[in-house]
């Protein structure tokens, strides 16, 4: 008898055990249209005599637009209209997208209950359940310092490059325009056969592409070469020596991911090989105008910042020590930085996008509560 009631308690512990990793939660209202957020809508530059563009787009993004594929890129089709309606598409365009935009397309097609989680942590739970022998799997083959956080996004890293990929060629394609699709965190980051941007089994890397016109990735995938702490335990490092340029709307772009624009390495293996326009898409999810901590993870040689930790804003180091200043150091006179905004779980976005007109700095006007389109005339 008490032998069949701890066999009953174990069968009843393990059926509740179940339900709770497998009970995929309640519908979405996934009929309603993504909401754009977007009140601000600046450009800079003269249009008279410009060459070419650069559009860059800061979306407020909800935890709900990772639904599907469908409604991720219905939300971006959104800014690009917006952009559009303003006559800032064209032949000779860049779209700017901030970093990572795509990261979070591991959501996608996947129960309702991730998608209403509290915190990414607990959504990963959910992921993990439903995608459990390829977290296994993963977990078990690779010893990263945070072995479960990059399981479960191996997991579903062919999923999300494939998406990734589909869509940003989508988009550029449709538009017609070049498109920096932001960033997206992959297992083997690059342009593989059939432009496949992720292939086998290796390290993951915070990663971002050029789409040209013909919806294609161009050149090479760019690796984040300075992962902030909260992606260390995961993230690979990327190399100066393989962030390639990219050739648009007339100049020599150049692409670094986030906080790679504020280390001379980076800079200078773009600037090396003749870029004129600097392009940065970032994430920042402290508040703006809060104090400035300082150099994180990774330091420049020189230790001159630390006389500004505490006493000047985030906003303000990122105007000292970021695009404008190393744009400024390696003679690169046109740029642009954007932010992903919005509510992503627990994630908050915050910054002002910088845009370098001619060696000038304007900040966007937009903070952490509105989406925005920033458009840059290039001579």
């Amino acid at each position: 008898m008490i032998l069949r009631r701890l066999l009953l308690s174990a069968a009843f512990l393990i059926a509740a055990v179940l339900a709770f990793l497998y009970w995929p939660g309640l519908p979405l209202d996934l009929d309603t249209p993504p909401e754009l957020h977007l009140s601000v809508a600046e450009s800079y530059g003269p249009e008279a005599g410009a060459t070419g563009n650069v559009v860059g787009i800061e979306p407020f993004m909800e935890t709900l637009d990772y639904a599907t594929p469908e409604r991720f890129e219905a939300k971006l089709r959104g800014y690009l209209d917006a952009a559009r309606s303003r006559g800032w598409l064209g032949a000779n365009t860049i779209v700017l997208f901030p970093e990572h935009i795509g990261t979070w397309l591991i959501a996608a097609d996947q129960k309702p209950r991730v998608l209403k989680a509290g915190s990414t942590a607990s959504a990963m739970v959910p992921i993990i359940a439903w995608n459990l022998p390829s977290f296994l799997k993963n977990y078990y083959l690779f010893h990263d310092a945070d072995r479960a956080a990059a399981a479960v996004f191996r997991s579903r890293a062919g999923d999300v490059a494939a998406m990734t990929g589909e869509i940003f060629g989508r988009l550029a394609r449709d538009y017609g325009v070049h498109i920096v699709a932001g960033s997206t965190l992959l297992m083997t980051a690059g342009i593989y056969d059939d432009d496949a941007l992720s292939y086998g089994h290796g390290p993951l890397y915070n990663a971002s592409f050029m789409f040209g016109p013909d919806g294609k990735p161009m050149e090479d995938a760019v690796r984040k070469i300075h992962p902030i702490p909260s992606e260390v335990g995961f993230t690979a490092k990327g190399r100066p020596d393989l962030l390639p340029v990219f050739k648009a709307a007339g100049r020599t772009v150049g692409v670094l991911v986030c906080a790679d624009s504020w280390f001379e390495d980076a800079t200078k293996a773009v600037a090396d090989q003749g870029a004129d326009l600097l392009l940065v898409p970032s994430f920042l999810t402290g508040p703006w105008d809060a104090p400035w901590g300082g150099y994180v993870n990774d330091t420049p040689e020189s230790d001159a910042w630390r006389a500004d930790v505490g006493r000047i804003s985030e906003g303000e180091a990122w105007q000292k020590y970021a695009l404008p200043a190393q744009a400024t150091a390696h003679n690169i006179r046109w740029g642009m930085n954007v932010f992903l905004k919005g509510n992503i779980w627990e994630l908050k976005g915050d910054g002002h996008a910088l845009i370098v007109t001619d060696g000038a700095l304007h900040t966007g006007s937009a903070g952490a509560d509105t989406g925005a389109i920033y458009n840059l005339w290039l001579p």
